[in-house]
């Protein structure tokens, strides 16, 4: 009887506490060309759970991916032009990132994490970012990728 107590009182302690087991590392790799095009992370977008983390991988030389935009709360991130950086992801929502020398080439991505809860403002930076960009065939892939992905 006392080692059931035990065992069920564990139970609801990892029930009721925010410990996250079986966190996951996913990668982006940064890269000049692939088959979505020029100046691009791969994958653009991905979804991931609360306290996952991502490797951001400088496959080719020349870019970072820094915050635009991410949920209330969440802290920014920069990569530094670093080969290889880890950020982990600790607040629901959507962030919004780009590459800031080839921004203007429509260099971004969107990650979810868990819900998109901060949809409404992702759309308006989205919408800000994509006037900045130069290259016509281009200028709405952030918008075709949040409104393809993100429900």
């Amino acid at each position: 009887m006392n080692k059931i107590l035990k065992i069920c009182s564990f139970s609801i302690i990892l029930l009721l506490s925010n410990i996250s087991f079986g966190s996951e590392t996913h990668i982006v790799k940064m890269l000049n060309n692939s088959d979505q095009g020029s100046m691009v992370f791969e994958p653009a977008f991905i979804k991931i759970n609360k306290g996952d983390s991502i490797t951001f991988e400088m496959t080719d030389a020349g870019h970072n991916a820094v915050t635009v935009v991410g949920p209330a709360g969440s802290e920014p991130f920069d990569t530094k032009y670093k080969p290889s950086t880890t950020v982990k992801f600790d607040v629901n929502g959507l962030y919004f990132y780009k590459c800031a020398p080839h921004a203007m080439m429509a260099m971004a991505g969107l990650i979810q994490v868990s819900d998109a809860n901060n949809k409404d403002e992702m759309i308006k930076a989205i919408e800000k970012f994509e006037g900045t960009v130069m290259m016509p065939n281009v200028k709405t892939r952030m918008s075709d990728l949040l409104n393809a992905n993100v429900k």
